[in-house]
């Protein structure tokens, strides 16, 4: 029996007459981002502590423990997995990639905190073979879901709803792992029996978003009949796909794009170190709670203000200006360690709203470029994951480490509950608020002065 995902409509289908694709599946696709969502942001927020701060490893050295399988796996197996997926499109519809995702999660999740107790050098090999089979798993279900997006319409203003619903549940997927898995970690005492017990909860969760995904991408493409492509696989060289990858269109908003996620990494990782050290909170594991619950509010609240906003006045323009407002906010707040925590919460929302409009027109865009060269939509998926990867880690785990370990932090004294330096505290302001801000401020102008199409 054929697929219905076959039938495809003609190009110059008007479009009020194109099929539409419901709100069950929109619904139902976007929940997988609660899965994508921890697996990229859990290592980011809570690895790297947790190998300073609980295994007692220098921050440099832990930083490049979490950054060689991501910089390895972030290219070589995004750009593997998008190859494949585009190859095997008519064998393998995209959506059961989801499924191969769902039985590795788990594995994976649990493994990566499940840490030895042995000499550090047995516990960094630890991390690094695990890590790179989290990253892989990553991989395997990651590439093919945002794929999966230019597949489900081929109205480019459905396209930008279907991203609103990916960026709701992404809110729900940094409440997982940046209010959930903190207050799992609080409640059970913060050692490393705490962060096992926490992984044992995500590797319950991330399954059952990826079950969700597969039937609601299942049932959108029954509804909208809409496919990427009829016409027959090419087999791409190197050179060819890195001809594809660098037209302007796609590189440059991928470039921008890179440094924002380099700098969102980068604040992302130094937030507990920052709540712990600069603000003097020792409940930060608890406020980091309630910091997550407040941006997720503010990306739920601010998705059909930029999609209003970006139907009026542009993608790229509301892009830039959504990226300022985040740059700006996460630079006072990194200044602000003794304000008031209310004015502190006003900056987190704030930001938040800024994140969720680059985030998802970002995506968008992305959606755009993949619909109009529907046969690649695969290799541009696997270089945008790969690129968001490479971001955080570059950000997330090595520039922070290599900051963290240049201004003189300590992690023996972090192991035992002490105070740092005050020329440590001066490097997790850098590397919380005012190189983000900087990165941010600079993808800002990459895309002014080169993104127009």
């Amino acid at each position: 029996m054929s697929d219905p995902a076959q039938a495809v409509p003609p190009v110059d289908t008007p479009a009020a007459s194109r099929p539409s694709v419901d709100l069950i599946s929109q619904v139902g696709y976007g929940v997988g981002q609660i899965a994508g969502q921890v697996f990229r942001d859990l290592p980011s927020l809570l690895l790297l502590f947790f190998m300073t701060s609980v295994l007692g490893i220098e921050p440099f050295i832990a930083g490049a423990t979490i950054f060689v399988p991501k910089l390895l796996c972030g290219v070589c197996g995004d750009m593997l997995v998008g190859v494949l997926s585009d190859r095997w499109q008519k064998r393998v519809r995209r959506r059961w990639w989801l499924l191969g995702g769902a039985v590795g999660a788990p594995v994976a999740m649990l493994l990566l905190f499940h840490v030895p107790d042995a000499s550090s050098t047995i516990q960094v090999a630890w991390i690094v073979m695990v890590f790179t089979f989290y990253m892989l798993v990553f991989a395997s279900f990651s590439v093919p879901y945002l794929a999966i997006a230019g597949e489900m319409s081929s109205d480019p203003q459905q396209r930008t709803v279907i991203m609103a619903w990916r960026l709701v549940f992404s809110a729900v997927g940094i409440l997982t792992a940046g209010a959930l898995a903190p207050a799992i970690i609080e409640y059970r005492g913060g050692g490393q029996d705490a962060y096992e017990t926490m992984a044992l909860v995500l590797a319950v969760i991330c399954p059952l978003a990826l079950l969700v995904a597969f039937f609601g991408a299942h049932r959108a493409g029954r509804q909208s009949g809409f496919v990427t492509s009829t016409a027959p696989r090419i087999t791409l060289t190197f050179r060819e796909a890195m001809m594809l990858l660098s037209k302007p269109r796609f590189s440059v908003l991928l470039s921008a794009t890179l440094l924002q996620l380099t700098g969102a990494g980068m604040a992302y990782a130094s937030l507990l170190y920052f709540l712990i050290y600069n603000m003097g909170r020792a409940d930060a594991f608890n406020l980091v709670g309630v910091v997550v619950l407040l941006a997720c509010a503010g990306i739920v609240v601010a998705q059909p203000m930029w999609v209003a906003v970006s139907r009026h006045f542009g993608k790229r323009p509301t892009y830039i200006v959504a990226t300022l407002i985040y740059a700006v906010c996460y630079s006072l707040w990194s200044l602000s360690a003794g304000a008031h925590l209310y004015f502190i919460y006003f900056l987190v929302f704030l930001g938040a709203v800024g994140n969720s409009g680059w985030a998802m027109l970002g995506f968008s865009m992305l959606s755009d470029i993949a619909a109009d060269d529907a046969r690649h939509a695969g290799l541009y998926s696997a270089a945008w994951i790969a690129a968001d990867k490479v971001a955080f880690a570059l950000g997330g785990t090595l520039l922070v480490g290599v900051l963290l370990s240049a201004f003189g932090f300590d992690s023996q004294r972090a192991v035992a509950g002490l105070e740092q330096s005050p020329l440590a505290l001066t490097g997790i302001v850098l590397s919380f608020g005012i190189v983000p801000g900087l990165l941010n401020v600079a993808g800002a102008a990459l895309l002014w002065r080169w993104g127009r199409n």
